[in-house]
């Protein structure tokens, strides 16, 4: 599951999550938001403990895919 929202969206539920997961030492993320390739917005791993308000996906669209965009 995804989570896609906004760079900030993305990065208050990384804290979220790394904050309630009390992450040290081999990791200080919980994971790092991917860009769309042409709109303003991101994604990040849904992690099972957390929920947020951002839109869930099973799997992102395949425009998500920069290989698919014509140029």
């Amino acid at each position: 599951m995804i989570y896609i929202g906004t760079l900030e969206q993305c990065n208050q539920y990384d804290k979220k999550v790394i904050d309630g997961q009390k992450y040290q030492g081999v990791t200080t993320r919980w994971a790092l938001p991917r860009k769309h390739p042409v709109e303003d917005l991101y994604c990040i791993v849904k992690h099972n403990n957390y929920e947020s308000d951002m839109e869930l996906v099973e799997s992102l669209p395949d425009d998500w895919n920069a290989s698919d965009i014509e140029i």
